[in-house]
């Protein structure tokens, strides 16, 4: 008799009828059912007959967990076990398994006896295998009946389709064949490379006392009513539903996934790797081989080359082992954590030699070159003759596919293959240019040595630039003279001017020569980018205009983010910022959106905080304050501060200057106390943190100490004559400072220079500093200037700066009378401020409107007791407080009934109806 347990599958053959369990919610009690059906056998066998029992199914399906579980509780009712698994590794039946077999169980002496005698000759004859061994099994078979005869014996020999087929038919002869005794024999097979139906004797197939029990997969239903068991009704209906897929229907790899399931809520993938590794450990060699191969192999595994790479004849058929337990989808990785995982569980040095071999197998088939270097970064390989070429070839294969991170693996391994000094300089540069893409402080400890190359002659023009453009990043401006010196001596160098032009932007105040000359320029730049960067920063020293911003736009619709140079980004980061200092601020965010994007995809993390950076600060010039400082400092967090280098400046004071004006003055002090390498404030960046550090200043009440920052960016860019009025606004800033310090007129001189400087377009700084101005102007001359600052200001779109003229204005209007629109222009100032997220200027701004209110509140009762005659004042002073009509009448020397009269006059007046409703400045008038 057979029995299947599960979801039967086609082609499975039974040799006597199969009785299939097809009902889903019975799946799980037919596993109960197999048990029974051994305890049925066990108690034939005890009532004399010797029954086989083979317990069939594909890994995983529980076969091993049966056989053990029965085999106790036959034991805990005195049955002698004996029990025997086979190992993968154990291809022959040797006297080792023999010995595991019959070792450590309590038997009487004589039948000790007999079994050490039989291993014995085993091992003094020929070993397991020939005539030898099967007269010994044969011999041992009957010592088992013998012993049968005073105890039934349950003898248990768990996967025994790791054996050969001579073993499984010497087996046979340990198997008594009488039929009378009370002995069981159970044994379990998984479904192998090979059905065991071709390689057991047929004669124990035939044989009358044979039973097999096939334990399949579960199905759909049945797997998901085994999760809900294991986890509970609550939790199964939230199971996710690819879960029970993942598992198909496999109660091994389910119970792994339900397990890591239940421990993490999303992170069962894991567990079906933990599963898929358990499962290939109960494998043939022959599939593990397979198997490791087709996950080196990865996207490039073809029947052919995994079979070529395992060294086997036939892949199909090595995997069916695991094919048949659902852990792989034809010759594929059902979830790709299980290939992961399988590289991991092997020891390193054969997981190097795997994927090495892995690489000479693809490169002499052709490959690409991307595909044999991710086998030599994986097996550590660079000393084959090839590898170094290729590895390179395949960087630029990697960066077309925007994978930076596998470019730089490429380089590095690149680099360590190079012997020639100059070849590796021209590594080490494209390795320090990639670098800095992902980890900008990684790339700085490379500066130096490339130094070294550079005064060495090693470097090319476009390494020389990209190196210096990195050397003046981190501040280090000595190192930069040498490095143009290098570029004018090559004769690619293209025009050293452009560079020059670009560093005089960078630091206003150093002063860079060309050097050296001493062969004549190319008239084809090494780097095409330079130009287009030396042209914006040449044009952001002068004072924002319409060609800039034109410029700009163009540059930026041509643009591309290129790995390969560095001058591509910081051209894009020139071109956002001339938008930014051109009050081209919508512009300018449109246009960051696009290159964080493009950042993000291309797997340039610097780059994609610089504009992060810049976005912030056109943001912060837009009067969006908590946008701003979200912004910058989500950039800060991107990158590590000390990898920005001199640029920290830029979202370090976008950070300060929103922090300030919301209100968050600890958040400033937090943030000024960045590391900030000593370059920083020497160069354009520092004009940011300076700004910002004098308005934290004039916050908390320096003046003073603001003045000497504001007066520092201007003596930062004194280099740059009318220009840098677009970076900061310092000389507003500074004539704030002056006002506040008690010195008007030096706060007029700069407000003049700084007006004067403006071009037409700059219409968030003229505002600013006609705002500036009017504070310190004539109480007459104010309220102009002020209308004129808010008529500026209202078409630049910053919506703090508008604010804050408003509520200015609303104050110069209060003091000069026109309590009306003072008010309706605070209200004005208190909506624009509240837009802006600026919670002090709210709170300004609501306390005038406030005191506006009260004045208005104040005018309309004077306008109402003005309507009251002389008499009805004075009784409604009485009145307020709280004389009665009586003691009215005797300190007015009037009659009762005559205040009455009078009281109701003056509550038809006043528009009240009680005493308690009498205004309280009666008590004024009358006196």
């Amino acid at each position: 008799m057979s029995v299947t347990v599960g979801r039967p599958r086609g082609g499975q053959q039974a040799v006597t009828a199969i009785h299939h369990i097809d009902d889903t919610v019975d799946e799980l009690i037919e596993r109960e059912r197999a048990l029974s059906a051994l305890d049925a056998a066990l108690r034939r066998s005890s009532e004399g007959r010797v029954r086989m029992v083979l317990v069939e199914g594909a890994i995983g399906t529980g076969k091993t967990a049966l056989v053990w579980r029965f085999l106790e509780q036959a034991e805990s009712s005195g049955v002698l076990c004996f029990g025997v698994h086979i190992r993968p590794d154990e291809r022959s039946l040797s006297v080792d398994t023999l010995d595991r077999m019959f070792r450590n169980v309590a038997v009487p002496h004589l039948f000790r006896t007999a079994v050490a005698r039989r291993l014995s000759a085993l091992r003094d004859g020929c070993g397991a295998d020939g005539p030898t061994l099967v007269s010994q099994l044969t011999e041992l078979a009957a010592d088992l009946l013998d012993l049968a005869e005073s105890v039934p014996v349950l003898l248990v020999i768990d996967d025994i389709h790791h054996l050969d087929t001579d073993s499984l038919h010497a087996l046979l002869h340990l198997l008594p064949t009488a039929s009378a005794g009370r002995v069981l024999v159970v044994l379990t097979a998984d479904e192998s490379r090979q059905p065991l139906d071709w390689r057991m004797p047929t004669g124990l197939l035939m044989r009358p006392n044979f039973q097999r029990v096939v334990l399949n997969r579960l199905s759909e239903d049945g797997a998901r009513l085994a999760a809900t068991r294991r986890l509970g009704e609550a939790a199964a209906e939230a199971l996710p539903a690819d879960l029970v897929a993942l598992s198909a229907g496999n109660p091994l790899v389910l119970e792994y996934l339900s397990r890591a399931y239940e421990a993490t809520g999303t992170g069962y993938p894991q567990g079906y790797a933990q599963a898929f590794v358990e499962c290939l450990r109960r494998c043939p060699p022959e599939t593990v081989e397979v198997v490791r191969a087709l996950a080196a192999l990865g996207e490039q595994a073809t029947p052919e080359l995994v079979a070529e790479l395992a060294a086997v004849d036939r892949v199909d058929v090595d995997l069916l082992p695991l094919t048949n337990a659902g852990l792989l989808d034809g010759q594929s990785f059902r979830h790709p954590s299980a290939a992961r995982a399988v590289l991991r569980d092997m020891p390193a040095g054969v997981c190097a030699g795997l994927h090495r071999r892995a690489a000479l197998l693809l490169h002499d088939e052709g490959a690409p070159a991307l595909d044999v270097a991710h086998q030599l970064i994986q097996a550590d390989e660079h000393e084959l003759p090839w590898a170094s070429e290729l590895l390179l070839d395949a960087a630029g294969e990697a960066l077309a596919l925007n994978r930076v991170g596998l470019a730089l693996e490429c380089v590095k391994l690149a680099g360590r293959a190079e012997r020639d000094p100059v070849a590796r300089a021209v590594v080490d540069a494209r390795l320090s240019r990639l670098e800095w893409h992902l980890k900008p402080l990684a790339a700085a400890r490379h500066v130096q040595s490339q130094l070294k190359d550079g005064a060495a002659g090693r470097l090319s023009a476009r390494d020389t630039l990209d190196l210096a453009w990195r050397t003046a990043w981190f501040g280090r401006i000595d190192a930069v003279e040498p490095l143009l010196s290098a570029v004018g001596r090559t004769p690619d160098g293209g025009d050293v001017n452009e560079l020059v032009r670009w560093l005089a932007f960078t630091y206003p105040k150093h002063t860079f020569s060309r050097g050296p000359v001493t062969a004549p320029p190319s008239s084809a730049q090494a780097e095409p980018w330079l130009h287009s960067a030396s042209s914006l920063a040449q044009g952001l020293i002068g004072a924002p205009n319409d060609q800039g911003v034109a410029d700009a736009e163009r540059v930026l619709q041509s643009l591309a983010l290129d790995h390969e140079s560095l001058w591509s980004g910081e051209t894009a980061a020139l071109a956002l910022l001339t938008l930014v200092y051109g009050d081209r601020l919508e512009e300018a965010v449109a246009h960051a959106d696009r290159l964080l994007d493009e950042a993000r995809d291309a797997e340039m993390p610097t780059w994609h905080a610089v504009f992060r950076a810049v976005r912030a600060e056109a943001l912060f010039r837009q009067g969006d304050l908590p946008g701003a400082y979200d912004e910058a400092v989500t950039a800060l967090a991107e990158i590590p501060v000390q990898g920005w280098g001199i640029v920290v400046g830029l979202p370090v004071g976008c950070a300060v200057n929103a922090a300030v004006r919301m209100g968050d003055l600890s958040a400033a002090k937090r943030l000024l106390g960045s590391p900030l390498p000593k370059s920083a404030l020497r160069s354009r960046y520092g004009l940011h943190f300076l700004h910002a550090r004098g308005h934290y200043r004039l916050a908390v009440g320096l003046p003073q100490a603001a003045l000497a920052d504001f007066l520092a960016c201007g003596s930062l860019t004194e280099g740059w004559g009318a220009g840098g009025v677009g970076v900061v606004p310092w000389r507003t800033s500074a004539a704030e400072a002056w006002s506040r310090h008690g010195n008007p007129d030096q706060a007029r001189r700069l407000l003049r220079d700084q007006l004067a400087m403006l071009p037409p377009s700059s219409g968030r700084a003229r505002g600013q500093a006609m705002r500036v101005l009017a504070c310190v102007s004539r109480d007459t001359r104010r309220p102009q200037l002020l209308t004129d600052a808010v008529d500026v200001l209202k078409n630049c779109g910053d919506k703090y700066e508008l604010a804050r003229a408003l509520t200015d204005l609303s104050v110069a209007l209060r003091q000069g009378g026109d309590q009306l629109k003072a008010r309706r222009t605070a209200r004005r100032a208190l909506h624009f401020a509240k837009a802006a997220g600026a919670r002090p200027l709210c709170d300004e701004a609501a306390l005038y409107d406030q005191e506006a209110k009260a004045a208005r509140l104040a005018r309309d009762e004077d306008e109402k007791l003005s309507l009251l005659t002389g008499q009805e004042i004075r009784v409604a002073a009485l009145a307020v407080e709280g004389d009665t009509n009586h003691e009215i009448a005797a300190k007015l020397y009037i009659t009762p009934s005559t205040v009455e009269q009078h009281l109701t006059r003056i509550f038809r007046k006043l528009n009240v109806k009680r005493r308690d409703e009498l205004p309280w400045q009666l008590d004024t008038w009358s006196a």
